[in-house]
């Protein structure tokens, strides 16, 4: 094992450590959030801080954030093209769906529009900038692609099958008595076979652009417009129950049927094969 491997374990076990400690004291502090995504977000949150809080003179840190892809030219631009092309991705999947009657249109009380899209928008830009420091500017150079790719795609089904109650007051056990349930989803054929497949394929994607660019900002805005449009497209369209195979349309997570898969498996060959002029470094052009 390289030195940088065991400094990845090291950190993680700080990461885990520290969820276990904090969430429940998270749950307690929101009582009317799911468990499940107290503790996914405080690991992702500390598994940022392990990896990002390193010892150096700050005369450093500029070098250590291009190093991780932090810093680069032309993020703004790569970003919005990544979240334009991710969101009309997912409106012709979408679009094949309905039209297939794998969907059909959403009933019940909306929330407000500006609220929803704030919302959206928020959860897009957070999960998709820390994730993609850990798995494309950390993970990618310390364990490899496939790898990182794989847990990349695993780590988001760490779900109940069919959500969790909030936490019941403060109990500084619950992240380990709540662990069997967080780890349900993995008993469901359909989250290993397309759900996961289809996120690891994902994850190869993103890797190939942080490579080919230099930077992650052509990958967090693929990201940020996959999250913010699986977040905010149920406000129109809710899945047909009974109406169609859900391996084909997807169920609650549109990835977790074929269409999906084959949308981000066309994702790959693109990142691959497509020409990028101007988003790639010299380097690797």
């Amino acid at each position: 094992m390289s030195a940088p491997q065991r400094d990845l374990l090291g950190r993680l076990g700080a990461a885990v450590a520290a969820t276990f400690l904090l969430a429940p004291i998270g749950g307690a502090l929101l009582p009317t959030v799911p468990f499940h995504r107290v503790m996914t977000r405080v690991f992702l949150g500390a598994f940022v801080i392990a990896v990002v809080v390193r010892r150096g003179h700050p005369r450093t840190w500029p070098d250590r954030l291009r190093a991780v892809g932090v810093k680069g030219p032309e993020r703004a631009r790569r970003f919005s093209t990544g979240v334009i092309v991710s969101i009309l991705l997912t409106v012709a999947l979408l679009a094949v769906s309905w039209g297939l009657g794998g969907r059909t249109g959403a009933v019940g009380e909306l929330p407000p529009l500006g609220l929803h899209v704030l919302k959206a928008a928020l959860a897009a830009l957070v999960v998709s900038f820390l994730e993609e420091i850990l798995c494309r500017g950390y993970l990618l150079d310390v364990i490899g692609g496939v790898p990182s790719a794989l847990i990349y795609a695993a780590v988001h089904y760490v779900r109940p099958l069919h959500g969790s109650a909030p936490a019941d007051g403060f109990d500084p056990l619950l992240g380990f008595k709540r662990l069997p349930e967080l780890l349900a989803s993995f008993d469901d054929s359909r989250n290993v076979l397309l759900g996961i497949s289809s996120l690891f394929v994902f994850g190869l994607a993103l890797n190939r652009l942080r490579q080919r660019t230099g930077t992650l900002y052509l990958g967090i805005g693929l990201h940020a417009g996959l999250v913010f449009a699986l977040a905010f497209y149920p406000r129109f369209l809710t899945s047909r129950a009974g109406a169609e195979s859900p391996w084909i349309h997807g169920g609650g997570r549109l990835h977790d049927g074929l269409f999906g898969a084959l949308m981000l498996g066309l994702l790959l060959l693109a990142a691959h094969r497509l020409p990028l002029p101007g988003f790639c470094t010299r380097r690797n052009t």
